[in-house]
């Protein structure tokens, strides 16, 4: 979605986002980043650049978390920029080695493209 309701784009970004990461495509889900973004998890250091995001996210995936979904709770947009703040759940192995549920609290700063597409540009999650 290029233009309109910033809540619809963010749906559709989030859904997209979730799809990727759910079939386990993480050039798919790095191509959700600008090109200079950063993705700061809470349990390793700042990730940036294409690249980094994407070996990140394909050792996320590789760990066996999946069936991610995102909640957007709050958004404001102001020019070109927009703040989703919002709940994420995903389902992975837990230490002893059988399904555990996750989830936490997220910010993504989102970005509008020379194309009129809308790019994560900071990502961040406890």
């Amino acid at each position: 979605m290029v233009d309109g309701d910033i809540h619809q784009i963010v749906r559709a970004g989030n859904d997209a986002w979730n799809e990727a990461f759910n079939r386990g495509d993480a050039a798919a889900v790095a191509a959700c980043y600008t090109g200079d973004a950063m993705v700061l998890p809470p349990t390793h250091d700042v990730v940036s650049g294409a690249q980094k995001i994407k070996d990140f996210w394909s050792s996320v995936i590789g760990a066996g978390f999946g069936r991610h979904t995102i909640e957007v709770i709050e958004l404001q947009r102001q020019g070109d920029a927009a703040c989703a703040a919002g709940r994420w759940t995903a389902v992975g192995k837990g230490q002893d080695g059988w399904e555990q549920s996750y989830g936490g609290s997220l910010v993504n700063l989102l970005v509008r493209q020379p194309d009129g597409s809308w790019k994560s540009k900071l990502h961040i999650w406890n």
